[in-house]
């Protein structure tokens, strides 16, 4: 996934982060495929500090069992892909 295939990217980005600081919430983000394209969206918004937590991006089932302790359930069965 590319910043090209989404060209709305960064207006969807600057519409969550409005929101986010208006309703005084933060968020944090787990990504996989993305590959850390959201949080870069959401930190290109000025004022990111105010509403972004944190991200991780664990691409395979191993890692997302390791890191975020995600159930070997939850992940298809998949413990390494």
């Amino acid at each position: 996934m590319t910043q090209a295939a989404l060209p709305d990217l960064p207006a969807l980005a600057q519409a969550v982060a409005a929101r986010l600081i208006a309703r005084k919430e933060t968020v944090a983000i787990s990504e996989s495929s993305a590959g850390g394209l959201i949080s870069a969206a959401l930190l290109a918004v000025p004022g990111a500090s105010a509403y972004y937590v944190g991200g991780v991006v664990t691409y395979t089932a191993r890692a997302r069992m390791q890191l975020l302790d995600i159930p070997h359930k939850a992940t298809g069965g998949h413990a390494f892909g």
